[in-house]
Parts: C-alpha cells; structure tokens; sequence
C-alpha cells in the first residue's frame, strides 16, 4: 500500500499542471499574476502552424474583455529567442498579437504546464488551474467565450 502512495505522489510531480491544480509562486511571479484576474495563458511557437492560425481569434477576443478582471498573456517558447520576437513581430505587424508576451526559450514555463500539445490554453483563476484547451480548434474564439462566462 505505502509503494502505491509513493508511486501517486511522484507521479504528480511528473506531469503538468491538471485542473484545479494551484499555479506555484515561481510561475505566479514570472507571469505577473494577481489573485483578482482570470488569466488565460497561451503557449505558442513559430514552427507551429495552428498558433499562427488561432493568434488572431485571441487578439480579436483580448479586444472585448475587460482587462481590468482577464488578462491574456502569450508565453512564446521558441528556444531560438530570436525566431520568436520576429514570428511575434510580423504577428503584431499583421495586428494579430495585441497581448503582453513573455519569451520562455529555456522552457522554465511551460514546463511547469506541460502541455500534450500546441497551441495551449491555460485558464487560472485565483492562481488555479481551472480549465484548459490543448491542440487546434475551430471556432477558438467561441470555446474561449464559454469558458469565460462560465468563470465570471
């Protein structure tokens, strides 16, 4: 039974970030979290196409919500920092990044979220994991709406 117990407890460590999971202080300092927003945290990269596809759908909903309660931060994990800053800079040309973005190009972030996929998607409310949307989807946008109105 204690072999059992042992083996739950390491394999939480293994993994990521799961519902309900609380974001640790070192993340919650590196992303500028406050305990008052809901925050949806977007992992993306320039090698990957469906990021570039649902970049403009996020910036189109970062436009509508009331950033005084959500905020929207891309953390771009590109290892090449320089591949990131410009794939975000003709992002931003195109006005299809108009978030705050935080490069992670050793990874410390999103290993901590440890997505099975990109595009990634973490919700966090009270620096809790709450919800989140792994891989590409039609009508982003949407999915998003609802997941907000639903932690409002």
């Amino acid at each position: 039974m204690k072999f059992l117990i042992y083996i739950l407890i390491l394999s939480t460590l293994l993994f990521g970030y799961q519902k309900g999971d609380i974001v640790d202080k070192e993340i919650q300092q590196k992303l500028s979290l406050d305990q008052n927003k809901i925050y949806i945290i977007d992992f993306f990269a320039s090698w990957c196409p469906s990021c570039k596809k649902e970049m403009p759908y996020i910036s189109k909903i970062n436009s509508t919500i009331d950033q005084n309660k959500i905020n929207i931060i891309g953390v771009c994990v590109d290892e090449d920092i320089k591949d990131g800053q410009k794939f975000q800079k003709e992002l931003r040309e195109a006005n299809a990044l108009n978030f705050r973005v935080i490069d992670d190009p050793k990874g410390e972030i999103i290993k901590k979220f440890d997505p099975v996929g990109m595009p990634a998607l973490f919700f966090i409310k009270n620096f809790k994991v709450v919800d989140s949307i792994i891989g590409a989807k039609s009508n982003i946008d949407e999915k998003i709406l609802t997941i907000l109105k639903g932690l409002e």
